[in-house]
């Protein structure tokens, strides 16, 4: 399927989280954004194959980078029943909140911490994503959500950022970093206590969380370490990846096959090569801890 479309419109960011530099391996990208136009006639192709997309995320890097924002998202709303943007809300300004919020956008917004004394140890520009937080609110958005990479540098500050986010009647999603078990930042450097410390705040705020079986899973792994198999990865059964050079990608991973570009990729053949790709696959067999949050 094609309904969930996730468009990685830029290939740069404005803050240096350390662990995003760790899974990309360098903080220095080569610009090569493919602009708004094009995005539009793909998605016009799309509808004209009789394909219905849902959902339309932007994300990055920072996508609110990119200064034709506004016109990528005029695409979107155009050919998608809704959209999302994934944004560090560093660069959110009044005419920002306000366009996002007219469009009925929802906002997932990074941060690591809500205390700002003690926001960038691992990240940078906690002050500046709380004042684009406050500024989204007071402009209208009412669709957003707080998400968190879970670190050994921030796990002990949860209970901090839950108390933030229900105050505000915000959403919130918690994600396990994505390095090695031997790295710094791993859970799995953290010890007993505070794994079962941070295992039982989730049991405990599963009413805020949702998605009770991503989160049985990050529970699981917080003890064992080991991902639970899973029948499938619905991100990818329900859309596809494209990057900023506009390659589609059936998922995020590195070693993903590309089923063309959306400048010139026929819809429903990219339809069939994502079904010969998901069918040669073993369900499950490809899972990694930076996709988890993806099942």
């Amino acid at each position: 399927m094609l309904a969930d479309q996730t468009f990685m419109i830029a290939n740069s960011c404005n803050l240096s989280c350390t662990y995003c530099w760790y899974e990309v391996g360098s903080s220095s990208y080569a610009p090569t954004p493919v602009d708004a136009p094009v995005y539009d006639r793909w998605l016009e192709r799309c509808r004209d194959a009789g394909i219905a997309v849902e959902r339309v995320n932007f994300t990055g890097g920072e996508p609110l980078l990119r200064e034709d924002f506004p016109e990528l998202l005029a695409a979107a709303s155009r050919h998608a029943a809704g959209t999302a943007v994934f944004t560090n809300a560093v660069l959110v300004r009044d005419a920002t909140a306000e366009l996002l919020a007219a469009s009925g956008t929802e906002v997932h917004v990074s941060i690591d911490h809500v205390s700002d004394h003690i926001g960038d140890r691992v990240r940078g520009g906690t002050k500046a994503t709380l004042k684009g937080i406050a500024r989204l609110l007071d402009n209208g958005v009412r669709d957003l959500q707080v998400c968190v990479v879970v670190t050994a540098k921030n796990h002990a500050d949860l209970p901090e950022i839950v108390r933030f986010v229900r105050e505000r009647g915000l959403a919130l999603e918690l994600m396990p970093v994505g390095v090695p078990e031997t790295h710094p930042l791993s859970l799995r450097t953290i010890g007993p206590e505070a794994t079962a410390t941070l295992s039982a705040l989730i049991e405990e705020q599963r009413d805020l969380l949702g998605r009770e079986g991503y989160y049985r899973r990050m529970r699981r792994y917080l003890g064992t370490g080991q991902l639970s198999p899973t029948p499938g990865c619905a991100a990818a059964e329900q859309g596809v990846f494209v990057n900023a050079d506009g390659e589609i990608w059936l998922c995020p991973q590195r070693d993903a096959e590309s089923f063309g570009n959306i400048a010139t990729a026929d819809p429903a053949a990219v339809l069939e090569r994502k079904a010969a790709a998901a069918a040669a696959k073993r369900p499950g067999s490809c899972v990694k801890l930076d996709c988890l949050v993806l099942t």
